[in-house]
């Protein structure tokens, strides 16, 4: 029933001329925002393609630095790199020098307290000697010292006589 009635309804506001405007009314606006719907869907679209495009533009910019980039700091390190590597290499190379010559400075200092012991050891055998036989090398040399005095009186009465 309540639907017979509400048809009942429905037939009599049809039929004003008032609500027939109103809905034609309703009706454009309804297809005018559907217009606007459409213009700002492709306009939002153009927008949304622009802003890709422009970001992948700068993406593609910062690709292209980076890469630069990358190369010169590579370029870069390669060339610290083979300098590390000479000046190791001849940092090397002076070590191995400095340690021939320490090498054969050692061999000489090792040579000349070699000598200097085998000195001493033969010299203070010597003066060991000379120190248990220093009392009879006094006497020795005082007798040795009187007969050379007495030769030099020999030489000097035999030149007088000449």
């Amino acid at each position: 029933m309540a639907t017979a009635a509400f048809q009942k309804i429905l037939e009599n506001l049809s039929g004003n001329k008032g609500v027939q405007n109103l809905l034609e009314n309703f009706q454009k606006l309804n297809d005018e925002i559907k217009k606007k719907e459409v213009e700002l869907k492709d306009k939002f679209d153009q927008q949304k393609e622009e802003k890709i495009e422009l970001a992948w533009k700068k993406y593609q910019e910062i690709i292209k630095v980076l890469s630069t980039s990358e190369e010169k700091l590579e370029k870069e390190v390669n060339t610290a790199i083979k300098k590390i590597k000479k000046s190791a290499d001849d940092l090397e190379k002076n070590i191995q020098t400095y340690k021939k010559k320490a090498i054969a400075q050692k061999t000489i200092l090792e040579k000349a307290v070699f000598h200097k012991t085998t000195t001493k050891k033969a010299s203070s055998k010597k003066t060991t000697a000379k120190k248990t036989a220093a009392p009879k090398a006094k006497a020795a040399k005082k007798a040795t010292t009187k007969k050379a005095a007495g030769k030099k009186q020999t030489k000097k009465t035999t030149k007088k006589k000449a």
